[in-house]
């Protein structure tokens, strides 16, 4: 049996007999949707925009040009009504994750593609927010805890950014910037993923460059406790502590959805 049949069948017998699994994806998975990477590629979005344009900071100094300069142009392909749908990836999740209610994913992406997959919103946690819901930057403002579903851009090429229409501050989408911190809004689910990685006895990552602080968590409290440790990606873990599945997400997934289907 190769290196590689030997990680698939591991990670299915975990699928199978954990009682508490925690799926942990990234960009990485919804490439193959057609949505761009945030590191290592080229067409990455923070290869192409400065980090800085990634904070609430930078968003009060000019919320038009954050809108106009950053959000809308960084996000291209999930803006202006986006017809992106899940991949072969997101489809095997979801058949792993459905029939097993203790399982638990948890996702850095904000594109919605676990949700349209059809992961029961019960098991699916969003730990970066949502492109698609927004909020007032108020903090006094319900809005700024009762998301809406839709804003008015139209109006910003004459310097007027989308408003509250409770109290008319400038609305932002509810997506975590780099000057938040997980618990900065109820919706990101941190108390949730916080309590599921704590209890875990498996934590499978998927297209992640562990590179945010939901992986740097996750990796410490999977290791405190002694939970197995996987990562679904083109690129190996350099660390003895991981079982490595190397390829597309696309790919392996579906592979590792029927091996477990046919247990």
């Amino acid at each position: 049996m190769s290196e590689s049949d030997e990680a698939l069948h591991e990670i299915a017998r975990l699928v199978r007999t954990c009682e508490r699994l925690v799926w942990l994806t990234g960009a990485g998975l919804s490439v193959a949707s057609g949505l761009s990477p945030y590191r290592k590629s080229g067409d990455a979005v923070w290869a192409r925009f400065i980090t800085d344009w990634g904070t609430i900071e930078r968003f009060h100094e000019s919320p038009v040009e954050w809108w106009r300069e950053f959000w809308l142009k960084a996000h291209a392909d999930l803006a202006h009504g986006s017809t992106v749908r899940p991949n072969a990836g997101h489809d095997a999740i979801t058949r792993m994750v459905a029939p097993r209610p203790a399982h638990l994913v948890v996702t850095q992406n904000i594109d919605g593609l676990h949700r349209t997959s059809g992961v029961p919103e019960e098991q699916l946690v969003e730990i970066h927010g949502r492109h698609d819901r927004f909020i007032c930057t108020r903090p006094e403002c319900p809005r700024a805890q009762a998301p809406v579903g839709t804003v008015d851009l139209s109006r910003l090429d004459e310097g007027v950014a989308p408003c509250c229409d409770l109290c008319g501050e400038p609305l932002r989408p509810l997506v975590l910037l780099f000057d938040e911190t997980y618990d900065s809004h109820p919706a990101y689910g941190m108390r949730s993923a916080r309590r599921a990685l704590n209890d875990a006895e498996a934590i499978v990552f998927v297209g992640t460059s562990f590179s945010v602080g939901i992986t740097d968590y996750a990796i410490r409290a999977g290791r405190y406790a002694k939970a197995r440790l996987v990562s679904v990606n083109v690129e190996p873990v350099e660390d003895l502590d991981f079982v490595n599945l190397l390829g597309p997400a696309e790919q392996t997934l579906p592979a590792l959805a029927s091996l477990t289907d046919s247990a």
